[in-house]
């Protein structure tokens, strides 16, 4: 089941078809062409999930590998149709554009399995699924020369005949060139060439000694002042050689049977390749407009929820890239070469968004980046957003946008828009589908405000009353007023800078906006007079609540700059504190390294009168000294040495709370011999209530003895080492390992071993420090990390916390 995008032309309308011509662009053949031309949308989760998912793991695999290798793939459908027939041949051209098909499954494979992309499942399983046909290719590429020349080494027999074929050419030339040379006929001869006529060697006679040559005529030349001969000494010889290139042309289409008859035995699955590298040159397709756009994948959501942030045309990208370009060129900057972003939201709070604002302010751009972008979801494109960005899975997508007059139909503005609403309301109303995605510009537009006003405000109310997600645009005061009324409506507004006159596209929702039409006419200079009276005809009310509005729209503006100076300077001050915070780190360590290199050279002096007393004690002995007085001099020494380096104070055993829920069949950690064991059985009554079986050994203990308890359903799977490795090592293992400034290889191991142990220990993430520097070291880390089975993710750490010089490791759980 699908969408319905060509309902009302809103493919055209939201300019779908345009996204599918830049798509078109990124395809390698027609295969992938016709895909796109048959894109549609898909209205259920797991489908429209399934290809963004797809879409992203090729995507990455292009980023990281290079892409996916398509150069060379064809439409060969028509060369597979003919040689499905019994008996067809395939030229050599036809089967040199077979070969080249046939090869990408090989290499496409080969190149997957070497950059090890095992975690790109959607992507490992299509490319799994492609026959390979090396067999084949081999086969045609030994027969059948780049050029298309079918080879000698093709089989023996065409060997043997072209061998004889050289033969018979080289003695007929040798015998046409003794009669060139020969005195009898000089001067019958037009000219010494040897040419052929009718596939035989022929010389030029003259015409008037034609019929003193001795030979067969083959033809004349234009004039007729000479004739093509054929010696009779060679007529035999001509006649073996046309003998030997039938036999050539024989074994030729034979060797070509051959060939297609390989082919047609594997045509089943060459046809499922086919479809399948079709599919691989659209989903690279995709892939590459979405690199193109700096585009990401949505998520999903089947609860209505739309939330685009920082969204942009795609259309408009690619326009003020070319603006961009040509500014460049012709230093030139009168169109625009950056797209603004806009921040859209419609979803619990309220399904209905009233737009108001000056013209060319960017409302009618708001209303198709919405539908564009819900469309291009829906059919597994990536959209030009900033990722966090939201979409639900709309059933409909309706759009009525620009001026669709018809005087054929003799349609008017207003009867067109209402005309295509009545179709839409109608649709709405018959069909039982959850989510539909309205957007009307400039609603009741075309008559009289008075009447467009009433009937805008029944239309909001009536899709506002059936849930449908709704965004219009509209210059009329009241339905701003009547949107401020309802709960599930908003209103919404196209900021404008009032110091140049210029809109600057931002959408502010929660702010009514102002068309401004006096306030600008009256910066572009009409007369003072006119200004008046029109004020004077739009009413005091009217105009103070279009200065209300327009002050309205300086204060958040001017609430806007502070909220960013205030993020600027959050900023900044986190980077300084950051900095101090290093520094701090820096001095600590260097003050903790000179602590501890001045209480080894104190250690040192020390062993050294040490050595030096041992010495003097020994001429003392020698000497007949009292023990007392050598133990004295021993005892002072190694006070001495005490001082200088006192002995660290003990650990202080941490206290913890009695464990009181225990169950038979849980296991527990032993605080006194640091042992697992498994609760056997529990003796309420008894001073030692528990039976813990460690080992082959029975243990009566009391709740205080142990400290941890795994409930039998988490551990009765895991061998009590294995839950003793874990407890020790969550204890002894840090969250961050740092390697920086190690060479790669030393990195590497140290970063493995800590990776295994962070693992056993339970630890749910870790960070690795590996700084930034050329690179290489936090390459190699990525490497590992990726071929690690129990990461699941890794990534950079936010710049405030390391940037690229930190990676943030997560473990699966």
């Amino acid at each position: 089941m699908t969408v319905r995008p060509m309902l009302f032309n809103v493919e055209k309308t939201l300019e779908y078809d345009k996204i599918k011509e830049h798509l078109i662009k990124y395809t390698a053949s027609q295969l992938g062409k016709a895909r796109v031309d048959k894109l549609t949308s898909y209205d259920t989760l797991d489908a429209v999930q399934h290809q963004l998912k797809l879409c992203s793991e090729v995507k990455s695999f292009h980023q990281q590998c290079g892409g996916i290798p398509l150069d060379g793939l064809m439409d060969v459908s028509s060369q597979l149709q003919q040689a499905s027939k019994t008996g067809a041949i395939l030229t050599p051209e036809e089967l040199l554009n077979i070969a080249k098909v046939a090869k990408l499954p090989s290499l496409i494979k080969k190149k997957f399995k070497r950059e090890n992309c095992e975690e790109l499942n959607r992507l490992r399983q299509i490319i799994e699924s492609l026959p390979v046909f090396d067999q084949l290719v081999e086969s045609i590429c030994y027969c059948i020369s780049p050029e298309g020349a079918v080879l000698d080494r093709a089989s023996p027999d065409l060997r043997s005949i072209r061998r004889k074929l050289i033969k018979i050419r080289d003695n007929i030339h040798q015998k046409l060139e003794a009669i060139l040379r020969s005195p009898d006929h000089e001067k019958s001869i037009q000219e010494s060439v040897i040419t052929s006529r009718n596939n035989r060697f022929v010389i030029p006679i003259k015409q008037d000694a034609k019929a003193f040559f001795n030979g067969v005529v083959q033809g004349q030349s234009t004039s007729g002042a000479t004739y093509f001969m054929e010696p009779l000494s060679i007529v035999e010889m001509n006649n073996a050689l046309h003998e030997a290139t039938e036999a050539e042309q024989r074994e030729i289409q034979r060797i070509l049977l051959d060939l297609t008859d390989q082919l047609r035995e594997e045509l089943t699955f060459f046809e499922l390749a086919l479809n399948i590298l079709a599919e691989l040159d659209f989903l690279k397709a995709k892939a590459l407009l979405s690199i193109d756009l700096n585009a990401v994948e949505p998520k999903l959501n089947t609860e209505g929820t739309l939330n685009l942030l920082k969204a942009r045309h795609p259309l408009l990208v690619f326009q003020t890239r070319a603006n961009k370009q040509k500014a460049d060129e012709l230093d030139n900057r009168e169109h625009p070469t950056e797209v603004v972003p806009t921040d859209v939201y419609v979803g619990d709070e309220f399904k209905t968004l009233v737009i108001t604002g000056p013209n060319t302010g960017g409302k009618t751009v708001v209303l198709k980046t919405v539908g564009l972008l819900s469309l291009m979801a829906q059919s597994g494109l990536h959209i030009p957003a900033a990722h966090g960005s939201e979409l639900p899975i709309f059933h409909n997508i309706f759009a009525d946008i620009g001026d669709d007059q018809n005087i054929e139909q003799n349609l008017s503005t207003f009867s067109s828009h209402i005309t295509k609403i009545s179709k839409m309301l109608n649709t709405i109303e018959n069909d039982e589908t959850t989510h539909t995605l309205v957007l009307l510009d400039e609603i009741g537009a075309g008559t009289d405000p008075t009447e467009g006003t009433a009937l805008g405000i029944a239309i909001l109310s009536w899709l506002s009353e059936r849930n449908v997600s709704t965004i219009v645009t509209t210059h009329y005061g009241a339905l701003k007023a009547y949107t401020h009324t309802q709960n599930k409506m908003e209103n919404a507004s196209m900021e404008f800078d009032w110091s140049t006159l210029r809109p600057t596209y931002r959408l502010k929702i929660g702010v009514p906006g102002s068309s401004n039409a006096i306030k600008i006419a009256e910066q572009l200079g009409l007369p003072q007079s006119i200004l008046t009276d029109a004020e004077n005809q739009l009413g005091h009310n009217n105009l103070a609540v279009e200065d209300l509005l327009i002050e309205l729209q300086r204060t958040q503006q001017k609430l806007d700059a502070e909220r960013e100076q205030l993020k600027e300077q959050t900023r900044q001050t986190e980077i300084e504190q950051n900095r101090y915070k290093q520094l701090i780190d820096t001095f600590e360590a260097e003050q903790e390294t000179r602590q501890q290199t001045a209480e080894d050279e104190a250690f040192e002096i020390i062993s050294t009168a040490r050595r030096t007393v041992d010495n003097v004690v020994a001429d003392i002995r020698r000497e007949q000294a009292s023990k007392a007085s050598i133990r004295e001099a021993f005892s002072r020494i190694e006070n001495a040495k005490r001082q200088l380096k006192p002995e660290p104070p003990p650990e202080k055993p941490k206290k913890t709370k009695p464990i009181a829920h225990v169950n038979v069949g849980d296991k527990v950690r032993i605080i006194q011999i640091n042992r697992f064991g498994q609760v056997t059985a529990i003796h309420k009554q008894s001073n030692t209530p528990l039976q813990v079986r460690v080992g082959t050994m029975q243990m009566q203990l009391s709740y205080d003895k142990i400290d941890k308890v795994i409930p039998k359903k988490e551990s009765q799977h895991i061998a009590d080492s294995v839950l003793e490795i874990q407890y020790n090592k969550a204890s002894s293992v840090k969250e961050e390992l740092s390697i920086h400034g190690m060479l790669v290889k030393e990195g590497i191991d140290i970063a493995d071993k800590y990776l295994d142990d962070a693992y056993l220990a339970g630890l749910l993430s870790v960070r690795i420090l590996h700084g930034k520097g050329m690179g290489a070291l936090r390459s190699a880390i990525h490497k590992t990390l990726a071929a690690n089975p129990h990461v699941i993710d890794f990534q950079y750490a936010p710049h405030n916390e390391g940037g690229e010089g930190v990676t943030v490791v997560k473990f699966k759980e």
